[in-house]
């Protein structure tokens, strides 16, 4: 007779008070495969040590693929002894019940942590989520090289990493469960396909491809990248839109895209998410080391990974209690775009900064004063009373001065338009004074009187002054604007130069920036790059800009050879 461990209906608990010789005290979680519970093992003289059980749910218990899985979970991990893996304590089976004992972690996992940070807008520091993946590589690495007692490697590999399978405990010790779908070199699987959680598993395994520790490195990437943008690198849930955006290297152009405090840290996920397994770290060892390098002083950084766990126990009691924090609307908790990234491949190691705005920067420089809208709505209250009325008036004395301006000026007087200095008025040439000639009776008496002054003082009075028009009346001739030059259209082509380690890129001679150099328009043509790292190594060659083909190439230092080239 089976065990029943599902749902009873009308008892206050819905699990049996024992099993075996544990006794269950609370259901932990429930998940795809088993239920989890807290447990006491009673032991003599009341010793009673808290263990973890996990038993298959009943609809599987028959099922001979799950027994199978958790056999294979139990064999495994009761071979494993780390400090950052949960350990087998036992396995045992009640009736046709089987069950597995572990190690009691209190601490929430990753997935809960997510949670929390999502709902009350919470980031994650950056030495926070390096020492997270630090230790959980410490873990895999020592999984990855264990032997078995004849001194044979196992050669396992986890390949279901995920943050669900991740717990933080109050200690600030990060542990890695559930080997159920792990895989050894000693351990043959029957109808081997598909095997992971779509989203964090590598692209090797989406393929139903030979699998080795790299797939882990893909995994802790994806679960480093969540952590850090508190989204998922895939939010898709189609497997054909996963695959055909792992294909396409979009998980690594995402992870260049990191910025602000996480700049660091996306070269370091750009590797360990190359769509090639040849192309990440060697092992979990050197990606460990890589992550080690953000992190200040494991002291300090332990301190801040035990304090940010009270900080999530708080919150989480918080939420226990009713009275859940607001819900932030920061950019943080927005779902990313599911629009695919570009063909070709992924930019490689270097730092990718964002242009922040300045409400980023100083948003407190940018938040409303309280008592300037106060004012502002008062004013707005009073209606259009005085202010209007004052408007109105000065309208009404322009409009009357400007008009008695241009229609009540007296001839002779000149009048001196706004527009004379900008545009010029056309000038009237001097009319030349007219000599009338006297009627014939008085000629002869007024002609000694005439020829006896000179010609240029014939006429004594004052030339008149030219009557300049109003200017709404006068024509206004505007000069013609000078030509504009129009430089020709220079062709121009695309370059993508990236290199590991990452290095400083010259162009004709010219620095630029650090590795990556994403997208860089050049005038088509040939172009001399140069890249330099910081331990000195040099490497130059020649580029050939040219429009509508873009040029992208990565440059392993270590190799002397191109890597991942694009099209």
């Amino acid at each position: 007779m089976a065990v029943d461990l599902g749902h009873r209906s009308g008892e206050e608990k819905d699990f049996p008070e024992t099993l075996g010789r544990y006794r269950l005290v609370r259901r932990i979680s429930t998940g795809g495969m088993a239920h989890v519970y807290e447990a006491r093992r009673e032991s003599l003289a009341g010793v009673a040590p808290r263990v973890a059980i996990k038993v298959i749910l009943p609809e599987h218990a028959r099922d001979m693929n799950f027994q199978r899985l958790f056999v294979n979970e139990a064999r495994i991990g009761s071979q494993l002894q780390h400090p950052n893996l949960v350990q087998i304590q036992d396995f045992d089976r009640e009736k046709d019940c089987y069950y597995l004992v572990m190690e009691y972690v209190e601490g929430p996992t990753l997935r809960r942590v997510l949670s929390l940070c999502k709902r009350n807008g919470l980031g994650i520091p950056l030495e926070v989520i390096a020492e997270v993946g630090r230790q959980m590589l410490e873990g895999l690495q020592y999984a990855h090289t264990a032997i078995d007692e004849e001194g044979t490697p196992r050669r396992l590999v986890h390949r279901d990493i995920k943050p669900g399978n991740i717990i933080l405990n109050p200690q600030g010790v990060v542990k890695v469960l559930d080997f159920g779908i792990s895989k050894a070199l000693t351990g043959k699987e029957s109808g081997d396909g598909v095997k992971g959680t779509w989203g964090y598993m590598s692209p090797e395994q989406a393929r139903a491809a030979p699998t080795n520790g790299a797939a882990d490195q893909w995994g802790v990437g994806a679960v480093l990248f969540e952590l850090a943008c508190l989204h998922r690198i895939f939010a898709d849930r189609d497997p054909t839109v996963i695959r055909d955006r792992m294909e396409k290297d979009d998980a690594a152009r995402q992870a260049s895209t990191l910025s602000g405090p996480y700049r660091d840290l996306g070269p370091i996920l750009v590797r360990a998410l190359q769509r090639d397994p040849m192309a990440r770290y060697t092992n979990a060892l050197e990606f460990s080391r890589a992550l080690a390098k953000l992190v200040p002083d494991p002291i300090v950084t332990r301190d801040a990974l035990i304090e940010f766990h009270k900080k999530i126990s708080t919150l989480e009691a918080t939420r226990l209690q009713g009275g859940d924090l607001v819900r932030s609307h920061s950019t943080l908790s927005r779902a990313p775009s599911h629009k695919s990234m570009q063909t070709g491949i992924p930019v490689a190691v270097g730092n990718v900064h964002r242009a922040r705005s300045a409400a980023e920067i100083h948003p407190a420089a940018h938040r409303p004063d309280p008592e300037t809208s106060r004012r502002s709505k008062s004013a707005k209250s009073n209606g259009p009373g005085t202010v209007y009325l004052a408007f109105v008036g000065a309208a009404l004395c322009v409009l009357v001065f400007t008009v008695l301006q241009i229609f009540s000026g007296k001839p002779g007087v000149e009048q001196a338009p706004s527009v004379q200095i900008a545009q010029p008025v056309p000038v009237v040439a001097p009319v030349p004074p007219v000599v009338v000639a006297p009627p014939p009776a008085k000629a002869e008496k007024s002609r000694p009187k005439v020829t006896s002054r000179p010609p240029a003082k014939a006429v004594s009075k004052p030339e008149p002054k030219p009557v300049v028009a109003a200017p709404s009346r006068s024509p206004v001739i505007l000069a013609p604007p000078p030509p504009v030059e129009v430089e020709p259209e220079v062709e121009t082509g695309l370059v993508s130069i990236s290199s590991w380690p990452k290095s400083k890129v010259y162009v004709d001679g010219v620095y630029l920036q650090d590795s990556p150099l994403w997208r860089h328009v050049l005038p088509t043509g040939a172009h001399t790059i140069r890249l330099v790292t910081e331990d000195g190594r040099s490497h130059q060659f020649q580029v050939e800009a040219t429009k509508g083909r873009p040029f992208e190439q990565i440059w392993h230092f270590d190799e002397q050879t191109w890597i991942n080239s694009g099209p």
